[in-house]
């Protein structure tokens, strides 16, 4: 089906666009801080690409034909940005000594565990950068999620989810309410 689309830059009002963009702007603010050496350089570059990436895709989709194919680019997105967050995680757990203790970079090498229990919002600025920008990757990958969620919803609502979506739909929607079910039965 045909996507109907009456504002193309509509997708610059979308909180995850504006969220991408600054997940790419604090990318390359703090790889350009990473001291220069060949590894160093090579995860810079890629960490800027895999931020840019999350955000072009976001815009790709959104120029696309069709509901199902912004629903595929948006899976791209978040390809991306796991990528990037994957990056962040190496870093936070020291796979890069040159960057342990680096000024603007990160303190200490992270416990990932603690690290992974930090909520991203609101995001505390006493954290060091690179945790922050995992944080934000987090976000990102959460508001990508509920976009890719309310597609599929509209694709349903429309008739236009595959039978493999719609099948993945009905457990979606019974896994919500066996949770449900779970979290009630514990109330005292």
């Amino acid at each position: 089906m045909i996507k109907q689309t009456h504002d193309s830059y509509g997708y610059k009002k979308l909180l995850v666009y504006k969220k991408a963009d600054e997940l790419q702007s604090e990318t390359s603010l703090l790889a350009a801080l990473y001291p220069h050496s060949k590894t160093l350089f090579s995860l810079s570059d890629q960490m800027v690409r895999s931020a840019r990436s999350t955000k072009q895709n976001i815009v790709e989709g959104w120029k696309r034909n069709s509901t199902s194919e912004y629903y595929t680019f948006l899976g791209y997105s978040i390809a991306s940005n796991a990528e990037l967050e994957e990056d962040c995680n190496d870093i936070i757990s020291g796979k890069y000594p040159d960057l342990i203790n680096k000024r603007g970079v990160m303190g200490q090498k992270g416990e990932m565990g603690a690290v992974e229990r930090l909520p991203f919002y609101p995001l505390d600025p006493h954290l060091p950068p690179i945790v922050q920008l995992k944080l934000r990757c987090k976000e990102v990958n959460f508001l990508l999620d509920r976009l890719q969620q309310s597609l599929v919803n509209k694709m349903d609502k429309d008739h236009n989810l595959s039978s493999r979506d719609r099948m993945k739909q009905g457990e979606r929607e019974r896994e919500k309410e066996d949770n449900w079910l779970e979290e009630y039965l514990k109330k005292p």
